[in-house]
């Protein structure tokens, strides 16, 4: 059996991870695919859990819970 070959990547992609979170926050502007709303001293945030739980161990864990 041969070694698995892997194809290393020798560039970055720096713009791609700045389309992603802008089409993420267009969608959340939007009011599109949010799945969470967070209160905060009386404002509403409208918010992707996914993106959330990225960001935050203890948000990730939170959603365990519930």
């Amino acid at each position: 059996m041969e070694a698995e070959e892997t194809m290393e990547c020798p560039q970055e992609f720096p713009e791609h991870r700045k389309m992603i979170l802008d089409r993420l926050n267009e969608q959340r502007e939007q009011d599109r695919f949010t799945d969470i709303t967070l209160i905060v001293d009386g404002h509403h945030f409208k918010a992707h859990k996914a993106v959330l739980a990225v960001i935050s161990i203890l948000i990730t864990e939170n959603f365990k819970i519930k």
